[in-house]
């Protein structure tokens, strides 16, 4: 039997290389990042009471719709999940024993070779996709649901919130420069079919992406990421962010960094967890949040 979307939230880690990534970068972004991984707590925190009755209510309810076959979120989970898995692939790592870089708690692994600009856009968009797509699924719209998605961006909050940062600056400005979201439109716009399925999350996704076939998923892709991108841009520009200020955040949380910041980037990619973990946190929220008004 497939866990609950609370029982994922209370498996989350406490501590890792995942979570240390994810306070680095929400030092970055108003209101930072408490990593929820109590549901009471998160419960309690929704309704504003510690009634253990109340929340006992409103867990119920929650595990209800969790195992809803009608309810997206068990799906918009797998959506996050797929895009987790396919980024330790597109890390693109080249672990080569006794050869020292990056983090000084990894003195054994180096030769860090980054993917090419294209399949990393590509990659992006792809998780632009699985976050419209999470979206639509989380709240009862059809796929193409873009303006609806692009709003709601507006609204992102605390680990969603968190999670775009992480999005921006791992999977854009640290591999693609600080010019990255003016340069993946053109990207996006070399890249091919031979791209899309060099991605494991591809295979994973194209069941819920609306159109058939290659180039019908790619042009869904680029509208997400047309849409989110007039909100990310807007966010960089009101955060500041750039590759220099996502590394000396995270050189605050896991240490020294002395390698290039693509090579982090891929470092990240290959080790870290931050979009389901943080996936899992605002599924869980919104689960909650709909649970208690339920009741």
């Amino acid at each position: 039997m497939s866990r609950t979307v609370l029982e994922r939230l209370e498996r989350l880690p406490r501590r890792d290389l995942t979570v240390l990534a994810l306070k680095g970068i929400s030092t970055l972004v108003p209101g930072g990042w408490s990593n929820p991984t109590s549901a009471d707590q998160m419960i309690s925190e929704v309704i504003g009471s510690q009634d253990p009755q109340l929340i006992r209510q409103v867990r119920i309810r929650a595990d209800q719709l969790s195992g809803a076959r009608a309810e997206g979120y068990g799906r918009a989970l797998s959506l996050y999940d797929a895009v987790n898995r396919s980024q330790h692939a597109t890390g693109g790592l080249r672990l080569l024993a006794n050869v020292t870089a990056g983090l000084p708690l990894l003195k054994r692994i180096s030769g860090i070779t980054p993917p090419g600009d294209t399949l990393q856009a590509v990659d992006l968009s792809l998780k632009v996709g699985a976050e419209l797509l999470a979206f639509t699924q989380v709240n009862g719209l059809p796929g193409d649901s873009f303006a609806d998605f692009g709003a709601a961006l507006a609204d992102y909050a605390g680990e969603a919130r968190v999670r775009m940062a992480a999005l921006i600056c791992f999977d854009g400005l640290l591999p693609l420069g600080d010019q990255a979201l003016q340069r993946l439109d053109g990207l996006l716009g070399a890249a091919g079919s031979g791209d899309l399925h060099k991605l494991p999350a591809y295979g994973r996704m194209a069941a819920l992406i609306p159109g058939r076939g290659d180039a019908a998923h790619m042009s869904f892709l680029r509208r997400g990421v047309d849409q989110w991108l007039g909100w990310a841009g807007g966010f960089v520009g009101q955060l500041g962010l750039s590759g220099q200020k996502a590394v000396a955040a995270l050189e605050g949380s896991i240490g020294p960094w002395q390698g290039r910041f693509d090579q982090l980037a891929a470092f990240l990619d290959a080790f870290t967890d931050t979009y389901a973990h943080t996936g899992v946190q605002a599924v869980a929220r919104r689960l909650v949040e709909r649970a208690a008004a339920e009741i």
